[in-house]
């Protein structure tokens, strides 16, 4: 089993979405703006591989402008030996990669230059994963588009557009359930139509179905539009966020609740992608939760994790913190330690225990600052409505300072 998440990580500094607008669009722009995606994805891939994540979803913006008509670069001419180092470090790391089209690819539009626009841009998606080499398991996922008052009819559409693909591309699509419109029946039907897999997204599902069909029963059912050379089964996982709209993603994955869908779901031998907003700090906890670790191991790998949470915790109340601590030093183990982080961080910032963590934090740096970075420090903790900008700073302050201890902390990311 591969967890991961999607695009942009948050414990290092590294991106491949840089853009280019079409005013500024030419090719030199191009190259130097996918050369340096390229490194970054390199960066990304090898971080994911020190912490053991093997499922990456690869920004659609990883080429600017892939798939416009204004860009008629052969990009994959000019980086083919970085591409194809890539493609092999993912191979000999045993990883998964996809890529996931937005909103504005719609293959059973109504207007024929939308299709055609939308066909363009998944033969775009398909060469870009052509070009790393990776076989048909690494997948293109998409939804089926709009229902445009008659869903059956635009069902019918995506089935008859979708013979106008690539081989490529047919070989490398699946297709997801959505939130609002086509839900896993009606995808299940495409499925059996066209004869490709079916991506199952549980908060989708829980926004969008018509029948009270239990997850195994599902699962079991998706499963089998799976073949071998498509490789295991991959479903996408979120958790509502409590305090937004309805299929809004949550902040980060709660291990307890996750850990009831992987026990429904872990015989189908499947791969999560995650989908939440802190990224890799969820899916290092997902991996971590369900890997058979060696029990000797285990209170070590949870006092590190601790070292990463544990300002995270304090300042909320230092309380927290301090039950937290206690609890690590009894030698809880790393699912109850998650539990309680989980609980702890629905919490709200604490102004008072905001400034005390923000100080703890300082205590890092100020015998190097300067005079002017200490008086900078101190007017920004007085403004306690713009928190952000105080740990945006100290950050900086870390990065300057090169205090590993704290850049390797979570504090700077909630």
């Amino acid at each position: 089993m591969k967890i991961g998440y999607a695009c942009i990580p948050l414990t290092i500094d590294a991106r491949t979405n840089r853009r280019l607008t079409l005013k500024n669009f030419s090719e030199k722009m191009l190259l130097e703006v996918l050369e340096q995606n390229l490194i970054d994805l390199r960066e990304i891939l090898e971080n994911n591989e020190k912490n053991n994540i093997k499922l990456f979803r690869i920004s659609s913006d990883i080429v600017p402008l892939g798939s416009h008509s204004i860009n008629e670069v052969t990009w994959y001419k000019y980086f083919q030996n970085e591409l194809n180092e890539i493609g092999e470090y993912i191979k000999k790391c045993g990883m998964r990669v996809s890529m996931h089209p937005g909103q504005y690819t719609v293959l059973n539009a109504e207007k024929e230059d939308i299709v055609v626009r939308a066909i363009k841009d998944l033969e775009y998606h398909a060469k870009f994963l052509d070009c790393l080499g990776v076989d048909g398991g690494n997948k293109i996922i998409l939804h089926i588009g709009g229902g445009y008052g008659d869903k059956a009819l635009a069902m019918n559409r995506f089935i008859e557009n979708f013979k106008r693909l690539s081989p490529s591309v047919k070989n490398r699509l699946v297709i997801e359930n959505d939130d609002r419109t086509f839900n896993i029946v009606d995808l299940l039907f495409v499925s059996g139509e066209i004869n490709i897999p079916v991506i199952f997204d549980n908060l989708h599902h829980k926004c969008n179905h018509e029948s009270e069909m239990p997850i195994k029963e599902i699962m079991n059912r998706v499963a089998k539009t799976w073949k071998e050379e498509d490789g295991n089964p991959k479903v996408h996982y979120s958790q509502q966020d409590s305090r937004k709209h309805v299929g809004a993603h949550s902040n980060t994955i709660i291990v307890k609740e996750f850990l009831e869908y992987f026990e429904q779901v872990k015989e189908f031998n499947i791969d999560i992608m995650l989908e939440v907003k802190d990224k890799d700090i969820s899916a290092i906890k997902c991996n971590l939760i369900v890997s058979n670790m060696n029990k000797q191991l285990k209170h070590v790998i949870t006092e590190k994790q601790w070292a990463k949470y544990k300002y995270l915790l304090m300042e909320r109340n230092y309380k927290h913190y301090k039950a937290c601590s206690r609890l690590v030093r009894e030698n809880c183990n790393l699912q109850e330690f998650y539990e309680y982080t989980d609980e702890i961080m629905n919490f709200d910032v604490e102004d008072g225990s905001f400034i005390n963590t923000a100080e703890h934090v300082w205590g890092y740096v100020k015998n190097n600052a300067s005079n002017k970075e200490q008086m900078h420090f101190k007017k920004l903790i007085i403004d306690l409505e713009h928190k952000d900008k105080v740990k945006v700073y100290l950050k900086k302050l870390c990065d300057k300072y090169n205090v590993e201890y704290m850049l390797s902390s979570y504090y700077f990311y909630y």
